[in-house]
Order: C-alpha cells, then structure tokens, then sequence
C-alpha cells in the first residue's frame, strides 16, 4: 500500500519515516530515512503487507518532523463471521398465557469461527442464548413467545459476536388473544335438601380452541383483587391470628441531589411486619456516597434497611428497602434519615496572587494566569471582577488616534465608574484534569492603589468557588507639573496657570514632542479656567 505525506506548509519540512521491526509490516525504503516535501507537495511512503494467517493485523508508522510526531495506525481486518439470521420473526397470533416456538436454522456464512451470544425481552425468550459455531457450520435456535396479556408485542433478538462483528438485530413480533375458554352455565340453581345433608349439580368447562387449557378454581378474577381481600382479611382478624405474609408498598420517592444534607422518608405501620421501598436519586453531575443514620429513639431499632450505605452515580437511583417488625401492638411512627454527600469540584489558580505593579494612568497592562480543574467531570464557568464599573475605560493610545474626538476640547466626561478590567477568555469549560489559560488586562482611569478579586463561577454549583487575588499601585508620570503656564495669552483670566488633564503616550512619535519645559499642544489652545486636554 502506498501513503502519500502532504505538506500544507509554506516551508520545506524534513521528515523522518520510521517503522518498529515486524514480520508483516515492512517500508519499501530504509527504516529511519529522512525525506525532505517541498511546501505543497506530496511524498509517498510505500508499505509492504505480508499476512501469514487470515486474521486481523496492526501497526504503527510513525513520521517525525523538527516540530511534532505523527503516528499513523496500521489495521488490516482479517475474515469475520457472518451468521444468516432473518430481519424479521412474526408470530402472528397466539394464545395468552401459552408458549409459542419457532426454530431457526442458523448458518456460519462467514469465513471464521463464532463465539456468539443472543439477547432478546420479555414475552420473548431464545434458547441457547450462547454459542460457538464453526465457519460453514449450522446450529438451531429456537425463539419462543409467551404472552401475560393479550395485545400486539413487539421485541427484538440481539446477535453479539466476539470476534468484532457489527451486532445483528432481528424484529421480534406477535399477537396475543384469548382463547374461546368457558363454562356450560353462567348460574346454577341447587335442589332442596335437609340439614346436614349435601346436593350436587354438574357444569362443564368447554374448550372450543385448538389448544389444551389447564385450569385452576380462584374466587377472585385477577390476582390484584385477591391481594386486596387477604390485606383486608389481616387488618379484621385478632392479632393472634395474623398469618407472617408479607405486602410490598412502594412508598414516595425521595429524592437525593449532589451536594445534598439530610433527607428522611416516613413509614408507618400497624402491628405486623411490612416492606417498603424509597428511592434514592442522585440529580447531581458527579457521584454521591450515602448513608443511612441511626435512629436515636427505641422505635429505631424496629426498622432494617438494605442497603444501609453506597455510592449513587451521577443522574442514577438507588432503591432502599426497609423492613419493619414491631415487638408490641399500638400504631407507630418514625422518622428515618439518609445523608448523602459528594466532594465539590477542585478548581486553583496556578498563583497566589496577581500583582501588575506599577501601573499608569490610561495606559492598558496585561497579566496572565492558569486555571486548572482536578474535578472528573467537565465544569462550566464563568469569570467576573468582585468590583468594577460598567462603562468602558478609556485607553490613551485610543484616545490620541482619534483627532476629531471632543473631548480634546471639552474634557472626558465619565458619567458612571469605569470598566478597568478586561478577562479574555470571560467563561468556557474546563475537561476534567484540564486548564484555562486567562489573561486579565487592567486600564486604569482612577488614581488609586487596587485590590480586587478575580471570581470563578460554576453553573449548577455555585458562585466564587475560586478567586484570585489582584493588585496594582498608581504611579504618576515623573517630572509632570501638577500646573503649568497658560500658553494663550498674557491677560488670560486663568491668571496665568491651567490645570491639564494630560495624556502621556510613552512611545516616539512624530506627534509627540518636548521643547524645554513648556508642552507643545496637539490641537489650537483656546484658554479657559475649565480643564483641559492637551498632549505632551
């Protein structure tokens, strides 16, 4: 087989092409040679494949540039067993509560022995569920349908082989009816007859299918209706004479979620031994161990659970059954409680502090900092400032490309606090065992020494999980005058000073210029006793 290297560079690359030793994978050319691909083109790699059996083979080339390694797999998929089961089984229509069988031939088309295994659903059923069968061989499968209740029923029969193959699915599907099953009469009317004396009559059971029916003499219809007359036979009798039977009950479900404190399920009971189930349910994103708490009072020991403690995986239940035996007669009533709970994710900043030093007026610093995740799941989060304004800050260098901009003339005017800080990115989520590189860029518009905190929000956890401390220390420029001579006219009636709020750029431009002490002004000066803008 040949493999073609491409270079989608706009540089030559040199690459080496290398192949561990194997009996059934060998390179055309030498192992370990270097190849050097033009930007845009193409080098081919030529592989020679010497199979000794029909079987499946792997490998690995490996290429290896000055920049990184590249390992392409080598598979070569030998024969596969192939076993002719139908797309579909219709039983068509069947009695209920009778089994119905079909038996399938089913042959080994394919080229290669198979250890198969076979699933199917309730009424279905197969047998053997588990086999080999060798390449061209047969075997018979029967499949058999067992209806509880009439009605279509539909199911599949799943064929999973161990050897690779893609899983085959047949359609399972039948009909359930009831048969024309009955009684000669639907009433009976007795002779007279003395004390202790006995009449009979005779009725007939009649079969007018074609099946055998068997047979059994109940006094209730359903098993649901018997079930409620032998409760409400136990609640009427003594005491004494209450049989040791026991009634499921399920009870409400109690749910459980990450991160979760007490919960407790209430059960009662009257004078017999009962089962009853909660559920547990864990809607949290990561498992959650439980336990159930000892009961503080004697009417605790009378009751048992099982399982008293385990692990709930994330989004999963667990069913808790407790059994309670009472030792006295009366009504009693307890509270029982479950705890559970998980380990909150672990999120740290690869520093103890983020510290920009010192910073100038208007002018943007950035720093950078790491935010790993040691949690097992991925977390979704979200960055914010514990302080910080809402309009954005004004950046000096911004400021002097804009020629045409008022506020040379007529000042900056920020009607609210100022946005300083920027966080790039602001949110995302982090794999598990994962991290985030983040820079934070402060442009300072107030005169002031900073202490913030940078926020880690988790969505569906919580807020300030973890935070970062951030500090900052105003320096002003050296050798700026506080006030400086007017530059206008002698008779100004500023008296012969204005306050400049001033916007150092510290870079060689050609519009940037310092003659002696005086600052040569960007734009006409025009004096005024406000404040103004002007450029040095």
């Amino acid at each position: 087989m040949v493999l073609s290297l491409m270079n989608k560079d706009k540089f030559l690359h040199v690459v080496k092409v290398s192949m561990e030793s194997s009996p059934y994978f060998q390179l055309v050319s030498s192992s370990d040679a270097y190849r050097a691909v033009p930007p845009g083109a193409s080098a081919p790699v030529r592989i020679r494949f010497t199979p000794s059996k029909n079987r499946d083979y792997c490998h690995e080339l490996v290429c290896l540039t000055a920049r990184e390694r590249i390992v392409v797999p080598i598979r070569a998929i030998g024969a596969r067993a192939v076993l002719n089961f139908p797309a579909q089984l219709d039983f068509s229509k069947c009695p209920v509560k009778v089994s119905t069988q079909q038996t399938l031939l089913v042959r080994n088309v394919g080229a290669r022995a198979a250890r198969y295994q076979l699933r199917t659903q309730s009424p279905f059923s197969v047998v053997p569920a588990t086999g080999a069968l060798g390449a061209g061989d047969t075997v018979q499968v029967t499949v058999a349908f067992h209806p509880l209740a009439s009605g279509a029923h539909c199911g599949s029969l799943a064929v999973c082989c161990s050897s690779g193959e893609e899983r085959i699915h047949t359609k399972l599907q039948g009909e359930a009816v009831d048969v024309i099953v009955g009684l000669s009469t639907n009433s009976m009317e007795f002779d007279k007859t003395f004390t202790t004396m006995s009449s009979h009559r005779t009725l007939f059971i009649e079969n007018k299918s074609n099946i055998t029916a068997h047979f059994q003499w109940k006094a209730f219809a359903a098993e649901k209706e018997e079930n409620e007359e032998k409760r409400r036979q136990c609640l009427l009798r003594p005491p004494k004479e209450v049989p040791q039977e026991n009634f499921p009950e399920e009870k409400e479900t109690e749910k459980v979620k990450g991160f979760c404190g007490d919960h407790s399920a209430l059960l009662s009971s009257m004078d017999q031994e009962k089962m009853a189930k909660v559920k547990l349910m864990n809607q949290g994103a990561i498992d959650a161990p439980f336990t159930c708490l000892p009961s503080a009072t004697n009417l605790g020991l009378l009751f048992k659970f099982a399982p008293e403690e385990g692990i709930i995986a994330a989004g999963g239940s667990q069913a808790v059954q407790i059994s309670f035996r009472a030792t006295v007669l009366g009504s009693f009533e307890e509270e029982l409680q479950f705890r559970a709970a998980s380990t909150a994710p672990s999120l740290h900043f690869d520093l103890a502090e983020l510290d920009f030093g010192d910073i100038s007026f208007g002018f943007p610093y950035t720093q950078r900092c790491r935010l790993t995740s040691s949690s097992a799941v991925p977390l979704t989060f979200q960055l914010r400032m514990s302080d910080d304004g809402t309009q954005p800050a004004v950046d000096s260098v911004d400021q002097i490309r804009r020629d045409s901009d008022p506020a040379w003339s007529k000042g900056i005017h920020l009607h609210v606090e100022p946005r300083e800080f920027t966080i790039n990115p602001s949110g995302g989520t982090i794999l598990p065992q994962g991290h985030q590189d983040i820079e934070v860029t402060l442009c300072s518009n107030t005169v002031m020494e900073f202490y913030r905190r940078l926020l880690v929000d988790l969505e569906g956890i919580g807020k300030g999980v973890a935070a970062l401390i951030i500090t900052a220390r105003y320096q002003p420029l050296p050798g700026l005058p506080q006030a400086l001579p007017c530059p206008g006219c002698a008779g100004c009636s500023c008296q012969g000073e204005v306050l400049l709020n001033a916007l150092m750029l510290c870079q060689l431009d050609t519009r940037t210029a310092v003659l002696g002490q005086q600052p040569v002004v960007k734009s006409t000066f025009a004096p005024s006793p406000a404040r103004s803008w002007a450029l040095f």
